[in-house]
């Protein structure tokens, strides 16, 4: 892994980078997908349970991975739309690294939690040149061709956060805070998995976003699994905090196979 330093106008946000390396006995390099990680945490934090696991599972699967801490909140900052223009940034920043061979038709914004939302939003506000260029007039050079959320939070006016007063600072514009509002035509495939016991982020965030995706006729597909906590990452021992048996749940972690499975559906990953 290596870090990554990149800017937008004057603010400075970092990228984990996990590139697969070119394999020196081929003789056509593979032009790989790659995975854009948006970990969890309240937007106090970015939680590493969902951060570099996550990323080396891409990698496993043939994948470059690179784990974006966009803005959280802070005494100068609220999160938005600052997050929107650093993840429309380092889509842009990707032109540039034509060494890691990237497959461009083939990149994945990936959320967890309210890392989800930041991908959600990008989704529905980003990817809509008439609402994009309101908060970021430059060209977006690379689009990503599909989204993966995990335990999404999408509305912020349905149960998470629990005090209005944490959204007003997540962003004191209401615009940002129901992303299947703005939600058009132009959003991309997604695939949504979450427990419909999550005591967290309740579980109709994940209902209502794919609701809205059908209304449109955009492709997604929707797991939602019987039990089990919010933040699973992977549901195995790689992700567990140790002692802590709510990290771990054996039919949860079906999700990771059944995402493979929906990027094969997606023409992403090869079947074979």
């Amino acid at each position: 892994m290596q870090k990554q330093e990149l800017t937008y106008e004057d603010t400075k946000f970092n990228l984990d980078t996990y590139w697969i390396d070119p394999v020196a006995d081929y003789e056509t390099q593979v032009e790989r997908p790659l995975a854009i990680i948006c970990p969890g945490g309240a937007f106090k934090f970015q939680s590493d349970r969902e951060a570099q696991p996550i990323a080396m599972q891409f990698n496993a699967a043939g994948m470059h991975a690179l784990v974006l801490h966009y803005q959280l909140i802070d005494d100068e900052h609220s999160v938005y739309p600052l997050a929107l223009q650093e993840m429309a940034t380092t889509l842009n920043w990707l032109k540039t690294q034509a060494s890691h061979h990237i497959n461009f038709k083939k990149i994945m914004l990936v959320g967890f939690s309210a890392g989800s939302h930041v991908v959600a939003d990008f989704n529905s506000i980003m990817l809509d040149p008439e609402q994009r260029e309101k908060i970021f007039p430059a060209e977006l050079e690379v689009e990503p061709a599909a989204n993966i959320l995990g335990y999404p939070v999408i509305d912020m006016t349905l149960g998470w956060p629990k005090e209005e007063d944490w959204a007003m600072k997540i962003s004191p514009d209401i615009y940002y805070w129901q992303a299947q509002e703005h939600l058009t035509k132009h959003g991309k495939p997604t695939f949504i998995w979450q427990t419909v016991t999550d005591k967290s982020v309740p579980v109709m965030n994940s209902i209502i976003y794919a609701q809205k995706m059908e209304l449109l006729g955009i492709p997604y597909e929707l797991h939602l699994f019987g039990s089990g906590s919010h933040g699973l990452s992977l549901a195995t021992y790689v992700t567990q905090n140790p002692g802590n048996e709510d990290n771990l749940n054996l039919y949860d972690s079906k999700w990771w196979e059944l995402c493979l499975n929906w990027l094969k559906l997606q023409q992403i990953l090869p079947k074979f």
